[in-house]
């Protein structure tokens, strides 16, 4: 029996003490809480002396950024990134942030800032974001936090404590060189060769600055670009200081000459003025050495291999009129519509007919009486590189409704300043869309194609 009251008095003060625990857990109201774990955070966030690395990956497909972000407790934060656009407005930037916490602690960056940018970027579609959920801290000290507002699985970030040379991997002057070579052109499609110095092969690639993704498209000997092979290899990339590193290696081998570009270090920066037309245009060139050690340059190319044979491609290009741009790059659409009345879509076709082959381009009308009307003016060419020369029929050839009276003085400035000088260049600017651009008026026509 004593044995029993002992068990039963042991068990009734246990409980007490477990009541106690409960009550001391609980004993400060939600809004204590809160504002407890906000400042906690905040001092976190504040305590490293050289801040926080970050390395930025939008999405699994893009390449990353390297950011410093340095916070204070007043809610203040200094946001270093080797972003290069706009002039480098994103080197270097104070802005606010604040801790939220309502379902957890949520960190927001305030203002327009790195973060705000991307997050825009393709309608607001590249999966960038300036509000992070707070998950946890992990045994290394690093601050892990995931997107908030991305579709599907969120991005997940970790905040690692920087070193005080990691303020070095910012590539803001490569960054800032790059986007001049991207930019400098004043075409919307940028290429870019880069040859080696020691062995006569080149490729030829695009850099899809925002997304740190580089697309090879073409290998060929540098002297020239006959027998040259196309091919389909893209990578997201890092600037690391002075270095572009690639997340996956291009390796292969060309008429005997093996290719390995892992990593390219870049080391002096010039640029040449050329004359297209009546414009002189800035190209910009790097000098490098890959990881293999072989000297390279990098150089902006008014050249694009994936330009040469879009003739033998595909059978149709069609262009709304609002992807006439004029020399400013705006869309020419209401021009286009008040010359043109019912003109829709801009047309051009290597075709074969009943009647033998179809080299036409013109517009396709829409009639008052709800009839269809295209309008093509036939034409031979030749293509040397990536520029092609028409010789124009003098007269129209009416498709569909052929009862209607087309203005052809309207239709022919179109089709002169899409061919003057014999200087039009074409442009792969994606899968789907050619850029056919003329230096001599700074006009350009985006023609999709069909891939069916």
């Amino acid at each position: 029996m004593r044995s029993n009251l002992l068990v039963f008095v042991f068990g009734i003060l246990l409980l007490i003490s477990c009541n106690n625990e409960d009550v001391s857990l609980f004993d400060k109201d939600a809004d204590t809480r809160s504002a407890e774990a906000t400042a906690a955070l905040k001092e976190k966030l504040a305590a490293p002396a050289n801040g926080w690395l970050l390395k930025y990956r939008p999405e699994s497909e893009s390449g990353s950024y390297n950011v410093i972000l340095k916070f204070d407790t007043e809610n203040n934060v200094n946001i270093k990134s080797d972003l290069g656009v706009n002039d480098g407005e994103f080197f270097d930037q104070t802005i606010t942030y604040r801790i939220d916490n309502s379902l957890g602690l949520e960190l927001i960056f305030e203002n327009y800032s790195f973060f705000s940018y991307l997050f825009e970027q393709d309608q607001a579609s590249f999966g960038a974001e300036f509000e992070f959920n707070y998950v946890n801290e992990t045994e290394a000290g690093d601050l892990v936090f995931n997107s908030k507002s991305d579709v599907g699985q969120p991005t997940v970030i970790a905040f690692q404590q920087a070193a005080p040379g990691d303020v070095n991997l910012l590539g803001t002057a490569i960054s800032g060189n790059i986007s001049k070579m991207t930019e400098g052109v004043p075409t919307l499609t940028s290429v870019l060769k880069m040859s080696y110095t020691q062995k006569d092969v080149a490729l030829y690639f695009s850099l899809d600055d925002f997304r740190r993704i580089l697309s090879f498209n073409f290998i060929s000997k540098n002297s020239t670009t006959q027998n040259g092979q196309k091919i389909k290899f893209s990578s997201g990339y890092t600037i690391d200081g002075n270095t572009i590193i690639l997340d996956n290696a291009l390796t292969g081998s060309f008429m005997g000459n093996t290719v390995s570009v892992s990593a390219i270090r870049l080391n002096d920066f010039s640029s040449t003025v050329t004359t297209l037309c009546a414009d002189t245009v800035t190209l910009y060139k790097y000098t490098g050495t890959l990881d293999s050690n072989e000297s390279v340059v990098l150089e902006t190319s008014l050249l694009d291999p994936e330009g040469t044979d879009f003739d033998q491609l595909y059978t149709f290009f069609n262009a709304p009129i609002r992807n006439i741009l004029k020399k400013d790059k705006s869309s020419a659409q209401d021009e286009v519509a008040a010359d043109i009345i019912g003109v829709s879509d801009m047309q051009l076709y290597f075709t074969e007919t009943q009647n033998g082959p179809l080299n036409a381009l013109g517009f396709r009308i829409e009639n008052p009486n709800a009839s269809v009307t295209f309008a093509l003016r036939e034409f031979d060419y030749t293509i040397e590189n990536n520029v092609i020369k028409f010789d124009f029929a003098p007269d129209y050839t009416l498709f569909g409704d052929t009862t209607v009276t087309v203005d052809t003085a309207a239709m022919n400035k179109y089709l002169d300043l899409f061919a003057e000088n014999d200087n039009t260049h074409v442009y792969r600017y994606s899968e789907t869309l050619f850029e056919f651009y003329n230096p001599c008026n700074g006009w350009g026509f985006y023609f999709f194609v069909n891939q069916n």
